[in-house]
C-alpha cells in the first residue's frame, strides 16, 4: 500500500485590500507554500454569504427569474437569491428575497428546508451558498426589487428545469447546482 502524499498549504505572508465596497473586499495576498519555499500573489474576494430558492408552485412550477447580470452581460435565467445581511439568517433572508424578487409566499400547506451548500468557488472567494426549497407557493405580493434590479417573473414546469440546462438557456453555476441539491432532496 502506497503512502499519500499530503499537499502542502499555503500561508499569507501580507495581504492588502486593493478594492472595497458593500458587496465585497478584494485582497491581494502574497503566499508561500508550506516545506517548499514556494510563493505568489493570489487575488482573494470577500464576500457575503448568499441564498438562492427553488420555490415550486402548487401546480408543479418553478419560480425562476430573468434579469441582466453585469459579469455574464446577459439577461440570466436564475432561481431567487441574494445576499444574507448580516443581521438574518440564511433562513430569514432567503423568503425576504423570494417575496422582494417574485411576490411569491408560502401557503398553509408549504415545506420549507435547506437542501444544499456550497462554496461558490474556492479558487477565490470566501463565501458560501445555501440552497433552500419551498413548495406550494403563490403569488400573493407585490415585489420590492433592489435599486439597481430589474427581474421579470417565470414559471416553468419543474419537468422542463433540465432541458433549460442542457439547452444552456440556464448556464448560471449555483442554479445548476440548486437543481442538483432540489433532485437528491427526491423532488
Amino acid at each position: 500500500m502506497t503512502k499519500k502524499k499530503s499537499i502542502p498549504s499555503w500561508k499569507t505572508t501580507t495581504k492588502k485590500v486593493i478594492a472595497e465596497n458593500p458587496f465585497l473586499t478584494l485582497e491581494e495576498h502574497r503566499r508561500e507554500e508550506e516545506g517548499t519555499g514556494k510563493h505568489g500573489y493570489f487575488f482573494i474576494v470577500h464576500a457575503p454569504n448568499w441564498a438562492n430558492i427553488v420555490a415550486i408552485t402548487e401546480h408543479d412550477e418553478i419560480v425562476l427569474i430573468e434579469q441582466f447580470r453585469q459579469g455574464s452581460e446577459r439577461v440570466e435565467l436564475e432561481i431567487p437569491g441574494g445576499i444574507i445581511d448580516e443581521d438574518e439568517s440564511p433562513d430569514d433572508s432567503i423568503i425576504r428575497e423570494l417575496v422582494e424578487e417574485t411576490g411569491y409566499q408560502a401557503t398553509d400547506k408549504s415545506e420549507f428546508r435547506r437542501i444544499g451548500e456550497v462554496i461558490p468557488n474556492p479558487a477565490f472567494i470566501r463565501n458560501k451558498c445555501f440552497t433552500y426549497l419551498l413548495t406550494n407557493v403563490r403569488l400573493t405580493g407585490a415585489t420590492n426589487f433592489d435599486e439597481n434590479e430589474h427581474i421579470r417573473v417565470r414559471l416553468v414546469p419543474r419537468s422542463e428545469i433540465e432541458k433549460l440546462i442542457t439547452s444552456g438557456e440556464i448556464q448560471h453555476s449555483l442554479v445548476i447546482a440548486a437543481c442538483y441539491w432540489m433532485k437528491l432532496a427526491g423532488y
